[in-house]
């Protein structure tokens, strides 16, 4: 009976460190050609705005994102205080350069949010990506307010935003392929490939939030 209660678990562990490597690889891949892109040539205006939203939000916030991952191989080993300060530091780090890119943007743009898709998704994802920051803050020193705003609470709620940033600044993202200009030329079906690619990560990332998400609200039910 041991033996049969293992396997399942087992074999949830293995598809997990492998769906965990494959979005590692379309990770790197997105950041990779993004930056690729963008450095070659001026790092200037549309293209500083595309790499430090890319940089920030497809790598670093992901990365965050994923920290907590029962598959994540490179923060397995360590404890729950070591991954809570990468956790941190990498959600920082990433939604301040997502924030920082739409910021420039929306300078060059006067302050005005364009008819886009990518536009107004972007908008969306910058305006939640600085509450989640605060509410991470919040959550962080949590138990400091923890007479005034249950912890669990206020970790819920910054999970929610934080999914919602992310997958909000995904599907910018994938507009932004197809409606900004330093992408043409590019060819259309390398472009369509990356538009594939960035979607199967914000999947494969958003399954760890997920996850989070469903305990939370389990132990809030109980």
């Amino acid at each position: 009976m041991s033996d049969e209660k293992s396997k399942p678990t087992s074999v949830l562990q293995h598809i997990e460190s492998t769906l965990y490597v494959i979005n590692q690889l379309c990770i790197g891949f997105v950041t990779i050609w993004v930056s690729w892109t963008c450095l070659r040539k001026d790092l200037s205006g549309i293209r500083l705005h595309a790499w430090l939203v890319t940089f920030g939000f497809v790598f670093l916030m992901a990365e965050g994102m994923m920290c907590f991952y029962d598959g994540s191989w490179l923060t397995l080993r360590y404890s729950r205080k070591y991954k809570t300060a990468f956790h941190v530091v990498l959600q920082i780090l990433g939604g301040g350069m997502g924030v920082a890119g739409c910021l420039i943007q929306l300078i060059r743009d006067d302050w005005s949010v364009s008819v886009t898709i990518h536009a107004r998704l972007g908008f969306a994802a910058f305006v939640l990506c600085l509450i989640s920051l605060l509410s991470g803050v919040a959550a962080f020193l949590a138990r400091s307010f923890s007479r005034a705003i249950p912890p669990l609470i206020n970790k819920t709620f910054h999970v929610v935003l934080s999914f919602a940033a992310f997958v909000i600044a995904m599907m910018a993202q994938f507009y932004g392929y197809t409606q900004t200009g330093i992408f043409r030329g590019q060819g259309q079906d390398f472009v369509i490939l990356m538009q594939v690619v960035t979607m199967v990560l914000m999947v494969l990332t958003s399954i760890g939030a997920m996850k989070s998400l469903y305990q939370k609200f389990g132990s809030l039910a109980s």
